[in-house]
């Protein structure tokens, strides 16, 4: 196994056990239903990262291009989480309007979880396509 898949293992495995100690502290948050967010993300994306993990030597990505482009999934992964996490704990809402119905947090809250996680979803869903056009198409 590559060092890249043990990396994006790693990171995923780590980033699933954030999901299931988030999820303990649900009722604890601001937002409990953010925080139900925050948990399911990190769950789900923990385990995609290991996916990619163990995918990730079919995919036939140059290697020039496959340490940015892990980097990029394990980095907006976890940016993601915890832009949620910060929602759920300040009531954050306006970036994530369903979850963060009736709760409002300070502007600059606001403004930080916008950031994070529209930004971190953007980075995502860029390092994905990378992934489609290095590693299908190469």
């Amino acid at each position: 196994m590559g060092d890249v898949n043990f990396l994006l293992g790693k990171a995923g495995f780590i980033l699933f056990t954030m999901g299931l100690v988030i999820g303990a502290f649900i009722p604890k948050l601001q937002n409990p239903r953010m925080g139900l967010s925050a948990h399911l993300t990190a769950v789900q994306v923990g385990t995609a990262l290991i996916a990619f993990g163990l995918f990730w030597p079919y995919f036939s990505i140059a290697s020039w291009a496959s340490g940015p482009l892990s980097i990029s999934l394990i980095l907006s992964s976890g940016l993601l989480v915890f832009g949620l996490l910060l929602a759920a704990a300040f009531g954050a809402s306006k970036a994530l309007p369903l979850a963060g119905t009736g709760f409002r947090a300070s502007p600059a809250m606001e403004i930080i979880v916008s950031a994070l996680t529209v930004g971190s979803s953007v980075w995502m869903l860029l390092a994905c396509l990378g992934i489609c056009f290095f590693g299908f198409i190469s």
